[in-house]
């Protein structure tokens, strides 16, 4: 199709005002089709006679507008010539093969249906103007098969006697978008049913397919039901205005892209998040949950004008699910953001290919392959940063008054600019260029003098990308005044709040305040920013361990070390030996900073470190791990599953084994399906997972199950195994995530000898295979695909000669600059000086 221009979309919106969408779709064909829809399109136009067009990639069979036929369509485009001041638009078509996903289970060959419009599948399905600033109210009605059921944005009005095949009406929805239809269907079971919201005035359900009966989180729905549930009750009471939706239907569905995604009225989750929801305590699972809801008035209720503003949907999603969460008492919700997520927003914000929060895309396609580290994450770090420069109660305010003004259309990122420079009576236009309309991370640098009698003289803050900030400046001292490597802690005297800016700035001092032993910038990670430590502070900080005693700012630090592995200034060995001595410390880390930190350990010993030194990296790390499981708790899940990930001494894979079959292992400690799917990955590399081991992880795990099988084939160290995992991961037609499921296990340090020419084969061949596919899936493909475990120059060199060739498309060439600019972080990493923080 071709894609719709911001330009062509402005002519589009100046001239039409839509109505609405009277939408039939017949399914009971099932899987083998056809499928066929019928769309009844009311619109005015506000100059009669003039002419536009409808995007429709389902096959026409019949148009009529205002009673005259015409098409065909040309280009995916329906021409509409000499429009009236009311029309009507009548389309009769075979539905896109390509726009459904169909799921047979194995379980039981039920089939379900999932269609998703968003971000430009809608035109797919039915004839629209499918642009996001041309809202109408959407009616749909279905025919499906006996015994389905239907998760879809408006209530049920209309539905055949119970078990009988018909069709099925639901009520209409209002302030919608073409890509916010959005269908589940199949024999799907209810496993709760309520209300929420102002006088439990939302209805509300969750629905799971029916062979889940006995997967892992299954009991849990009810309580993510609960969680949902109080979140709207918070959204509706911060942001002032009710749920716009008179019922909201949660589901767990099979083959969703996505973790989880929120429609007006409808939340889909995709069901490999049951795994975690077997823990009660898990926080992400919170976490997705409260931000799912949140779209129901970020990208729901207020939705993008264009696609450039797609970040200002999912920041302020992740902002304000944050924030309740943080309300509510989840354990520090901000912490978990600042290990996972923000994390992520300053890797991508380093890599070629940046760019700013907000800046002009032409397309959809454009908007879509920007990197969600940035429209996501480093979104909503900024907009903390903002709170903590206007206080929290103006950029609530700022929220409520954008709700008011918006709600039921679309907004861009200079209105909501706006209502905060109004809530805070501070002018932000200059704020918004210097965070979203810029790209990159400044550097913090601090320097200080200290006068004869060792008093704090002056602090200066300089900043290499001058950006207003309100941060806290931590004073620290040794709490036993022994040097860094000798184990000693630290104890924080004094947060400064300063307000900086421009390129160096003077900060205000106590009178009479002693220098420091340690000082640390963006203390309680309140802005987004890079911190360069001087060398006294890192080395009380490594003393520490980074365990500085308040959560955030000890997730800063480990950031930022971490950044100085990724830039060749620390050694990987001396991280994973901070790592190793913070597992075994007080207070204990959270879950999120276990599962981080472990992460990047195991890491750092793979590519940052020598060959012959990796085996006793992972080792002592499992060795860590092991030693701190503790008897029950999420804490115990997240240590079970690193030294599942490190176990690499022969003693280390034995007790692996044995965890699989049954025999010892900690007290409480349930071996589920995701835990046995990281045993196995890691015992099928050194080859010592057998065909029936592998079969069993699919009675094990019926959500991901197969694709863990096929990892775990894809990671023996074996010719046959590497060969078969490439050409199912490049085979046409292929489920995409089966096939990214085969690639990742391709990779792996240490298998050099069984991966000769493999590189070659990516350069010659996998690029220009990959280089046609949907542009989501080409970079999932071409990221896992690359030989990134080959930490050496001729990487280098054949990454650059593909680039010097030309020929790719600009997307594929960024994914190898990408890649490039990893594989030098790696090598630099490996000559870093050390620094005497591994004790192994």
């Amino acid at each position: 199709m071709t894609a719709l221009t911001e330009t062509e979309a402005k002519v589009r919106a100046g001239l039409l005002d839509v109505w609405s969408y009277d939408v039939f779709l017949d399914l009971t064909a099932g899987p083998a089709g056809p499928t066929r829809s019928r769309t009844e399109v009311r619109f005015g136009c506000r100059e009669p006679g003039a002419a536009t067009f409808a995007e429709l990639t389902a096959t026409a069979t019949s148009a009529v507008l205002n009673g005259r036929p015409v098409g065909p369509a040309e280009q995916q485009r329906l021409g509409l010539p000499g429009l009236a001041e009311q029309n009507v638009l009548v389309v009769e078509a075979e539905v896109a093969a390509s726009a459904l996903t169909w799921f047979t289970d194995p379980a039981d060959d039920a089939d379900y249906l999932l269609f998703t419009g968003y971000p430009t599948e809608a035109p797919g399905v039915f004839c629209c103007f499918d642009q996001a600033d041309l809202v109408a109210t959407t009616t749909l009605s279905l025919a499906l098969p006996g015994g389905w059921d239907v998760l879809t944005n408006g209530p049920v009005r209309e539905r055949p006697r119970a078990g009988q095949p018909g069709v099925w009406r639901f009520g209409p929805v209002r302030g919608t978008r073409p890509f916010d239809l959005t269908i589940a269907a199949g024999p799907y079971t209810e496993d709760w049913r309520g209300e929420g919201g102002s006088g439990d005035a939302v209805r509300m359900s969750v629905r799971r397919r029916r062979s889940l009966a006995d997967a892992d989180g299954v009991a849990g729905l009810a309580r993510f039901a609960e969680m949902a549930r109080q979140a709207l009750e918070y959204y509706e009471r911060t942001l002032g205005v009710p749920c716009p939706y008179p019922k909201y239907d949660i589901g767990f569905v099979p083959r969703l892209d996505v973790l989880a995604v929120s429609m007006p009225g409808l939340m889909l989750v995709n069901e490999s998040l049951l795994a975690r929801m077997a823990d009660p305590d898990d926080d992400h699972v919170a976490m997705v949950c409260a931000h799912e809801v949140s779209h129901l008035w970020f990208g729901c209720h207020v939705s993008s004008r264009w696609w450039d503003d797609l970040w200002l949907d999912e920041t302020m999603a992740t902002f304000v699910s944050c924030t309740a969460m943080e309300d509510a008492g989840l354990a520090s919700p901000w912490t978990a953001f600042c290990y996972r997520e923000k994390a992520r927003a300053y890797q991508a914000d380093a890599l070629p290919g940046r760019q700013p929060v907000s800046s002009p895309v032409a397309t959809a396609a454009e908007a879509m392959f920007r990197l969600p580290a940035l429209t996501y994450f480093k979104g909503a770090a900024v907009i903390r940063q903002l709170a903590a420069l206007i206080g929290g109660d103006a950029l609530w305010a700022g929220l409520a008054d954008f709700m008011r003004r918006f709600g039921g259309g679309t907004a861009g990122l200079d209105d909501l600019v706006a209502c905060w420079s109004r809530s805070s009576g501070r002018d932000l236009g200059g704020w918004a260029q210097e965070w979203l309309r810029s790209e990159g991370a400044s550097m913090l640098r601090a320097s200080v003098v200290t006068g004869p009698d060792g008093a704090l003289a002056s602090l200066t803050v300089e900043q290499d990308e001058p950006r207003t900030h309100r941060l806290g400046i931590g004073l620290y001292d040794r709490s036993d005044g022994a040097g860094a490597v000798s184990g000693a802690g630290s104890r924080r005297r004094r947060v400064i709040s300063a307000e900086i800016s421009g390129v160096r700035c003077e900060v205000p001092v106590p009178a009479g305040e002693s220098a420091p032993d340690a000082l640390v910038l963006n203390d309680g990670d309140l802005t987004y920013a890079r911190v360069a430590f001087d060398p006294a502070t890192l080395d009380v900080l490594a003393g520490a361990a980074m365990a500085v005693g308040d959560p955030l700012t000890e997730a800063m630090c480990w950031n930022e070390t971490w950044r100085m592995v990724t830039t060749g200034t620390l050694a990987g060995a001396d991280f994973a030996g901070l790592v190793i001595r913070r597992l075994g410390g007080s207070p204990p880390l959270p879950v999120a900073g276990v599962e981080v930190l472990l992460e990047r350990a195991v890491t750092a010993a793979d590519l940052y470190t020598s060959g012959t030194e990796r085996a006793g990296f992972r080792a002592a790390v499992a060795a860590a791990c092991l030693d701190g499981i503790p008897a029950d708790g999420p804490r115990q899940r997240a240590l079970a599953a690193g030294f599942a990930a490190s176990a690499h001494s022969d003693e280390q894979l034995a007790m692996a084994r044995a965890w699989l079959s049954g025999g010892s292992r900690p007290d409480g400690l349930a071996v589920d399906g995701e835990l046995r799917g990281r045993l196995l990955q890691t015992l099928a590399a050194r080859g010592l997972a057998a065909d029936d081991d592998l079969d069993a992880l699919v009675a094990a795990d019926p959500v991901g199950g197969e694709r863990n099988r096929a990892t775990c084939r894809a990671l023996r160290p074996d010719a046959a195994a590497k060969a078969a995992a490439w050409e199912m991961a490049l085979a046409d037609g292929s489920d995409w995530r089966m096939a990214l499921a085969w690639a990742r296990g391709i990779w792996v340090p240490g298998q050099e000898a069984v991966l000769d020419g493999y590189r070659e084969r990516y350069f010659t061949r996998a690029l220009a295979a990959l280089d046609g596919r949907e542009i989501r899936i080409m970079r999932f493909l071409a990221r896992a695909m690359y030989p990134a475990t080959l930490v050496e120059d001729a990487t280098l060199t054949a990454t650059a000669a593909a680039l010097e060739r030309g020929g790719l498309s600009q997307g594929l060439r960024l994914v190898l600059m990408e890649q490039e600019a990893i594989l030098r972080s790696a090598l630099a990493g490996r000559s870093a000086p050390r620094r005497g923080y591994w004790r192994g």
